[in-house]
């Protein structure tokens, strides 16, 4: 039997802040690496639920969100996990066990438990998350020294042992620059493409009018996820369909809409 991987305890904003991790290989787990260098593969938090849990018509799917403070994150249930969406309301705190997952560059936590707690629980929570994130910082700064200075090399594995600290912690590190690398040249990638797409936008009215009558239409549905067909069909009188699909992108693009399954939309 496969030994299940410990959670660990963050706050909601290490999840945003951090780089998601999907593993190439079918039976390795996805992680979260945080800023500073920590390799997260399940979290524990505890946080308040500030949004009615909803599920879907066919209870395949569920999800409510939490807000702990120092960010807000979706927590989604699937197939047989949809029954804990139902334990929680708004308003509640829970204690939320389960792993960390990314849509659209939207991080997200797949629930895998969840409980009611009392005031005192998030005191506590609180508590052991700031020693544990003390705990680790501690070695990360005599980490990212090394790493600096010497690489990844052997080395520096030799003096990183020496001084207590896991060799692991320096090949995360390297994962990490990597990463952050990668997200900047991204970011600035998508920076130049935003300004030709609004450049471009503004010269086509049509599709910030189609835009709108996509979220009319959404709202008519009152939450209910509506087809990319339906949509089509229902604004082919007044819009080309490469108008629509535009559209589409865009509220997509600003999170206005979601995708909840492949070729459906709704409200945000």
């Amino acid at each position: 039997m496969k030994k299940r991987l410990p959670a660990s305890r963050v706050y909601l904003r290490d999840v945003l802040e951090g780089y998601y991790v999907k593993s190439e290989g079918d039976f390795e787990p996805n992680y979260l690496i945080t800023r500073d260098a920590r390799k997260v593969y399940r979290v524990k938090v505890v946080a308040t639920v500030v949004r009615e849990p909803t599920i879907s018509d066919d209870e395949t799917y569920g999800k409510f969100q939490i807000d702990d403070g120092t960010g807000t994150v979706w927590v989604f249930g699937f197939r047989d996990d949809t029954r804990l969406v139902k334990l929680v309301k708004k308003g509640d705190l829970v204690q939320i066990i389960g792993k960390v997952a990314e849509w659209r560059d939207d991080k997200q936590i797949l629930v895998e438990g969840v409980s009611t707690v009392e005031p005192n629980a998030w005191i506590l929570h609180r508590f052991e998350t700031l020693n544990e994130k003390v705990e680790h910082v501690r070695k990360a700064i005599k980490a990212f020294e090394i790493y600096d200075r010497y690489g990844i090399t052997a080395k520096a594995k030799v003096i990183a042992r020496n001084r207590g600290i896991p060799e692991d912690m320096l090949a995360t590190i390297d994962e990490l620059y990597t990463l952050m690398l990668e997200r900047r040249n991204t970011e600035e990638l998508f920076e130049e493409e935003t300004e030709e797409t609004e450049t471009e936008e503004k010269s086509r009215p049509e599709v910030e009018e189609a835009k709108a009558a996509i979220i009319e239409l959404l709202k008519k549905k009152k939450g209910k996820p509506v087809s990319h067909k339906f949509i089509v069909k229902k604004l082919s009188d007044r819009f080309d369909e490469s108008v629509i699909e535009d559209a589409i992108t865009a509220l997509l693009a600003v999170s206005e809409i979601y995708e909840p399954e492949s070729g459906y939309y709704q409200l945000l």
